[in-house]
């Protein structure tokens, strides 16, 4: 929304940039992510799709193609805030940026509600109780007995532009720091963004809806973004 020469609101959709990483063999997720979410991601915004892999998929007018290399579990997917922040310069025309990981799907409508500074997806395991956060106190993603009232997924996150990119900057700066003292926390970076968004409250936080797992089926949610189901995890990650 701006604001046009005379003073009258004009409605200019935002743009926005939905991030994904999808390397070796997550790419084959991709082809049915993007053309879901071309169906049902902010649909009256202008979106992006920046994919970071080493796969072959070929771009389109919309669709951003990043090379980058496998690292190998679980540093693929560990170290993707790294790999966010180091490509801003990619960015620099967005309003928003949102991240999910390369294996989900929408199934309905995720509109202008998701819109915010800070966004977190609270996760559906973890519903009014402390989740499984780092319990190390020698980790920067520590969060202490007494700390904690949600716990938030990293399938899918976002905020505008420069928050999402602070945030990018210090989880890639703590998930460093670890690895100095050998330390990988428990759920790698999903244990650093829970610690971030306990010192930076998200200022929207959404429902389990938005990373639901495939396989759970739940009235009190409605399934909009879905985790997909991966008997074959272990594979995938080699």
């Amino acid at each position: 929304m701006v604001s046009s020469e005379n003073g009258v609101q004009e409605n200019v959709p935002y743009k926005v940039g939905l991030l994904i990483a999808a390397t070796g063999k997550y790419i084959k997720f991709i082809p049915n992510l993007i053309q879901s979410a071309k169906k049902y991601f902010l649909p009256n915004q202008d979106v992006t799709y920046f994919l970071f892999t080493d796969g072959n998929l070929e771009e389109t007018d919309n669709v951003v193609k990043i090379y980058q290399e496998k690292r190998g579990w679980p540093y693929d997917s560990m170290m993707r805030y790294e790999i966010y922040y180091n490509a801003k310069e990619l960015f620099k025309d967005m309003d928003y940026i949102f991240a999910c990981d390369a294996d989900m799907l929408f199934e309905d409508y995720v509109g202008d509600e998701i819109l915010g500074e800070r966004v977190g997806s609270l996760h559906r395991s973890f519903i009014h109780k402390r989740g499984t956060y780092e319990t190390r106190c020698s980790s920067l993603a520590y969060i202490a007995p007494y700390e904690g009232t949600h716990y938030f997924a990293g399938g899918f996150v976002g905020g505008t532009k420069e928050a999402f990119l602070k945030m990018a900057k210090k989880i890639t700066e703590n998930i460093y720091k670890d690895l100095e003292k050998n330390i990988i926390a428990v759920w790698h970076d999903e244990s650093h963004l829970n610690r971030y968004f306990l010192d930076n409250t998200p200022t929207v936080i959404l429902s389990p809806s938005y990373c639901f797992p495939e396989k759970e089926h739940w009235w009190k949610w409605h399934r909009r973004l879905v985790a997909l189901h991966k008997p074959d995890i272990h594979q995938l990650r080699k």
